[in-house]
């Protein structure tokens, strides 16, 4: 299914600390004496007057950790079977004896639960991709300081050791989801708006109120491959009945939205596109419940 694209979501977000921030850089220590000892990761990059500078900024992949683990979340609220473990005993094509390399991708996506067939494993591609989110200005940072206590003695175990945390800041990047169900679409709406309303922390140190973050929805443009008026189109719809059958992809895969106009973009693709971040949250939470009812017909 990878090989066609019969829809797509960009979706450009920004994200703000609410509470000070802290994404590890995984480092156990610095050869620079200035930095703390944990330290925000970094990245170089080279600015528009031509100086490479180094920067803080958040992985994709650490993003796309804490969606999925959510994710994961909500669908074993649901019914364990609807997202498998990492260990290699629970993942779910092992439980059903399925070989990667020995299958077609048709049935290896239809044999996945819902988790994997929306965020990827071994043997089918993710049908989501993160970009890094880099400073859109230059973000305000600060080293706070803790220890480790023992808590049987009571004394300090580790430390005292300094935490480098931004506490203000805009970070900006962009989402990509392909060849989606309305189902999949509203799993990774709903796990991005509890992040957006607080419910989700990002980084280290979270039980101790670090991480919290607003989400602003600052872009968000679909295409189809079918002509669409008020609706998002599934793959489902989109998709030829041969190959809806062999991936087992849901019926009346449609959900009317409001607001939602598509207009023609070339010989093949229909577009909807919005700037405003309050209709986009608008869009997320009316695909958001969705996914349940797609994910208890998928068994």
């Amino acid at each position: 299914m990878h090989g066609r694209l019969y829809n797509e979501l960009s979706l450009e977000i920004a994200i703000m600390p609410q509470t000070p921030l802290l994404i590890k850089s995984g480092q156990k220590a610095s050869i620079d004496p200035a930095l703390p000892d944990m330290q925000f990761v970094r990245t170089r990059r080279r600015l528009p007057n031509g100086e490479v500078s180094e920067a803080v900024y958040i992985p994709g992949s650490s993003l796309r950790g804490v969606i999925r683990a959510h994710a994961e979340r909500l669908l074993r609220t649901l019914d364990e079977k609807h997202a498998c473990y990492v260990e290699a005993k629970k993942f779910c094509l092992r439980q059903k004896g399925l070989k990667e390399d020995k299958e077609p991708a048709d049935r290896l996506y239809k044999e996945s639960c819902y988790a994997c067939k929306l965020f990827g494993n071994t043997g089918v591609a993710s049908r989501v991709q993160m970009s890094d989110l880099y400073p859109a200005i230059d973000p305000l940072r600060e080293s706070r300081f803790g220890v480790a206590i023992d808590r049987i003695t009571g004394a300090v175990a580790v430390g005292p050791f300094d935490l480098e945390v931004v506490t203000d800041a805009r970070f900006e990047g962009r989402i990509v989801l392909r060849n989606f169900t309305v189902g999949q679409l509203g799993l990774l709406g709903a796990a991005l708006l509890d992040i957006a309303d607080g419910l989700v922390a990002l980084g280290h140190a979270k039980s101790r109120g670090l991480g919290r973050v607003c989400i602003e929805f600052t872009r968000a443009e679909f295409r189809f491959s079918k002509r669409t008026d008020g609706a998002i189109l599934g793959v489902g719809e989109l998709a030829d009945q041969q190959l809806k059958q062999k991936y087992g992809l849901p019926d009346g895969d449609t959900l009317s939205v409001d607001g939602f106009q598509a207009t023609q973009r070339d010989a093949l693709y229909y577009q909807a596109r919005s700037n405003d971040n309050d209709q986009i949250r608008r869009w997320l939470s009316q695909a958001a419940p969705r996914w349940v009812q797609e994910a208890s017909d998928a068994g």
